[in-house]
């Protein structure tokens, strides 16, 4: 299976949020852990005016490191302790909940004769990472007075684990405790980080509290469209990546399984409907190349049975144009199949060039 990629799209993509967002004086900080830092796909986003990447994983950082991408890195996941050289090495900053992981941070900082800049995270709601915000003023007098470490603002998540939708109320409570930090610290913080693709909804219906002034944008990018199909971005291309599987098996099948019903090979106990005999096709696509339940068929009259590990079941009965043995299929995906196909090895990368 393929994983088709055009730059073009994602370099409009990168403009339309980049301008969308500089328009109320907001800094786009670009998410490549979708692409896993693929550095050609990166480049359309830096072309499309970013200035500065967010990343989860320090292989995917070395990745972009040796592609000779050299502009600014935020490390979006929290650093473990046992990472701390690398993340001071090949990243400008962090986002961070942990004093401990700070002074870790700090001491490396200083070893390696440069300043780290470090965000506090503060859990507004949805239970991922985070400090509660009574916390916020204690944590962030800790941080902030360690050497080698620049401690530069205050973000908050939302969206991910909770489900929590971004909301006024929500972001302006990470507005109120960087407030208390600065009037308790005596210090302005420079960056709030009011959260990700999801936060842009606020922007479109002017909700966004005004000293929000970053938001770190992957989706968005990448696929051109809000998580929760809320409101349709104003972003150019929401098919900038397409996948696509080879029909290796059509026949005329009865719809229903024959024989006990007990668990498939994920574990799952699925439910069928008898729609009597049906053509299906298998295609070379699985549950270990990618998040199948992601996946949309972009031929009409396509639908998705099931998956196993490689193999991916549809209903071609009424599809058109008819499907052949040998076909290729084209999927459009979700971010989740996104993220895990092109985290895959089993899958191939296409790409198209900017310009094309």
């Amino acid at each position: 299976m393929k994983i088709e990629v055009n730059c073009e799209r994602i370099r409009g993509n990168a403009e339309s949020i980049v301008a969308f967002c500089a328009a109320q004086n907001i800094e786009v900080v670009a998410v490549t852990k979708g692409v896993c830092g693929h550095p050609e796909v990166v480049r359309a986003m830096l072309a499309g005016g970013v200035k500065r990447l967010g990343e989860s994983r320090l292989k995917h950082v070395r990745r972009l490191r040796e592609a000779g991408i050299d502009v600014d890195i935020m490390m979006l996941r929290l650093p473990a302790l046992s990472e701390v050289d690398d993340v001071v090495r090949l990243t400008q900053g962090s986002l961070n909940s942990q004093v401990k992981t700070v002074r870790a941070l700090s001491d490396a900082a200083q070893a390696q004769g440069v300043t780290h800049q470090v965000i506090l995270m503060i859990d507004v709601g949805d239970r991922r990472e985070g400090v509660m915000p009574a916390k916020a003023v204690s944590v962030a007098k800790q941080m902030a007075r360690l050497p080698g470490i620049a401690f530069v603002g205050v973000g908050a998540n939302v969206s991910c684990i909770g489900g929590v939708q971004p909301t006024h109320e929500n972001t302006q409570l990470l507005v109120d405790v960087a407030e208390e930090i600065e009037h308790n610290l005596g210090i302005p913080l420079p960056i709030i980080s009011g959260g990700n693709t999801s936060s842009l909804f606020l922007l479109a219906n002017d909700e966004m509290p005004a000293r929000v002034n970053q938001l770190r944008i992957g989706e968005g990018i990448l696929r051109g469209a809000d998580p929760n199909g809320r409101w349709k971005l104003p972003t150019p291309y929401q098919d900038a990546f397409s996948v696509i599987a080879e029909v290796i098996e059509l026949e005329e099948k009865p719809s229903l399984p024959e024989g006990p019903i007990l668990f498939d090979a994920f574990g799952r106990k699925p439910h069928w409907q008898d729609l009597g005999i049906r053509q299906r096709a298998v295609l070379d696509l699985g549950e270990q190349d990618l998040y199948v339940s992601g996946l949309t068929p972009k031929r009409s009259g396509v639908n998705i049975i099931g998956a196993s590990s490689d193999h991916l079941v549809v209903d071609v009965t009424d599809a058109q144009p008819p499907v052949q043995l040998g076909d290729e299929l084209q999927f459009a995906p979700n971010y989740a199949a996104l993220a895990t196909g092109m985290a895959s090895h089993s899958v191939t990368h296409i790409l198209k060039p900017i310009g094309v």
